[in-house]
């Protein structure tokens, strides 16, 4: 089964994470997994850059919301009002001594890349590391497909879809004058052609697709939305 992946989204729950891989290793894991002392290092040092650098940013934020407050009071305020006492950018202090390169998570997915093959890895180790995503739950009675597209070319309609974890697509197709959708292919990719002449000779012709997944032949989820294209004749 396919799964999240293991490394979040938000900024400080990726800082949390990557101390949390750090603190670890170097705590418990480094020699077992074979990761060397310069490793750790190059980890460290990213740990640090990662935490400071946001820590700047979150002073700015505060230091940002107060200059704005404090310039509204000064613009708007009823005159005489008492001074007001200017706002001082703090920093949080303690710089890194070493400057790293961009790339911080690239190289610390690049490490869990590592630390996966290494023969004494388990996964009891990946789940104390937090390397490993949760599973993939898909509710198919649900599931819609996603990012259907069409285009023309030399009077042949290419199609397209988001296959994801299904066995493939069911396409259905209303063209013309109908007023009825009807099954057009089943395509065990992402992909179907549509090679069909118009209806009517020398006419244009509007197609209209929309999909459903199949999972072992047998439609599931709901149907797509509906992508329109024209055929000239």
């Amino acid at each position: 089964m396919k799964k999240n992946s293991y490394l979040p989204k938000a900024d400080a729950a990726r800082l949390t994470w990557l101390k949390n891989l750090n603190t670890k290793l170097i705590n418990t894991y480094a020699a077992l997994l074979g990761i060397t002392p310069a490793q750790l290092l190059i980890l460290l040092n990213d740990v640090y850059a990662c935490n400071y650098i946001m820590e700047c940013v979150k002073t700015a934020k505060t230091l940002s919301k107060s200059c704005g407050s404090i310039k509204k009071s000064l613009s708007l305020g009823a005159n005489g009002t008492a001074l007001i006492a200017f706002p001082v950018f703090a920093g949080p202090g303690g710089a890194p001594l070493v400057t790293v390169p961009s790339g911080i998570f690239a190289r610390a997915t690049n490490l869990v890349d590592k630390i996966k093959i290494s023969d004494a890895y388990t996964v009891e180790i990946g789940t104390d590391l937090d390397i490993i995503g949760t599973d993939i739950v898909i509710n198919w009675l649900t599931v819609q497909p996603t990012k259907v597209k069409v285009q023309l070319s030399a009077g042949v309609v290419y199609g397209v879809f988001l296959k994801w974890e299904s066995d493939g697509g069911r396409v259905e197709c209303m063209r013309g004058a109908e007023t009825v959708f009807t099954t057009f292919t089943n395509v065990t990719g992402a992909k179907f052609i549509d090679d069909r002449p118009n209806l009517i000779p020398g006419q244009p012709e509007t197609r209209q697709y929309r999909i459903w997944y199949l999972l072992k032949d047998v439609v599931v989820g709901i149907v797509s939305a509906v992508v329109t294209i024209t055929i000239e004749a």
